[in-house]
């Protein structure tokens, strides 16, 4: 993970232009991910990025002691639910990354068709599937319930999933603050981080960027990008 040296000075964060009219919450109710998992370094020998390659070819990724670290449960409300993205080969490792971000494996969330099939050691893969966990408890007031699991659309590049599974999400929980990590773009209602992340409502945490950050530095949780 890049370092990032965002305060120098630890007794005041520094004055910087404001970007936006009011500061972002310091806490999330709903989290959204696909971490960028790490398959043991697997990538192809050609070097080259394939759309259906190793994630490595595309982004940079992280191992899952990385992930187990980052201090999630420093922006969490009360009462959270996190969706996240997974596969088959990483399903364990994923219910450990999300335990350790404080959130208890509750069940398989979605679970999405990309329609077109990759060649698998045991069957030929076909499905993604993100699974949920809750801090605590199901944030409250509720919207929508038991809205379908499962949704066939067809892949596109890499890593990128279908846009309805965050419909579903807003459907359940239209009034909750919800932060998308490792998303590439902001998308309306939400809040978004991520290390190429681009829109008007990208955030920014310190602490998942440079962990190093002694924990009681005057610093913000969340907040809006630096305008360097």
């Amino acid at each position: 993970m890049t370092q990032l040296n965002l305060f120098p000075d630890f007794a005041q964060p520094p004055k910087t232009k404001a970007l936006h009219d009011h500061e972002p919450p310091q806490k999330f109710e709903v989290i959204y991910t696909d971490p960028p998992w790490d398959y043991d370094g697997r990538t192809f020998l050609d070097g080259k990025a394939h759309d259906t390659g190793a994630a490595s070819d595309h982004y940079p990724t992280m191992t899952p002691e990385e992930l187990m670290e980052l201090p999630v449960k420093d922006f969490l409300a009360d009462k959270c639910i996190c969706f996240m993205w997974t596969t088959g080969p990483q399903l364990d490792i994923s219910i450990d990354v999300l335990k350790a971000w404080g959130f208890k494996f509750k069940t398989i969330a979605f679970v999405w068709d990309k329609v077109v099939t990759n060649p698998g050691y045991y069957t030929m893969s076909q499905t993604e599937l993100a699974i949920v966990g809750t801090h605590n408890a199901i944030p409250t007031p509720r919207g929508a319930r038991n809205v379908k699991q499962f949704y066939k659309e067809q892949r596109g590049r890499h890593s990128a999933k279908p846009h309805e599974f965050r419909k579903r999400i807003e459907q359940m929980f239209p009034d909750q603050t919800k932060l998308e990590m490792f998303q590439r773009e902001s998308k309306p209602g939400w809040y978004a981080w991520g290390i190429d992340a681009v829109g008007q409502n990208i955030v920014t945490i310190p602490r998942l960027e440079d962990p190093s950050l002694p924990r009681n530095a005057n610093i913000p949780q969340v907040m809006w990008p630096i305008p360097f």
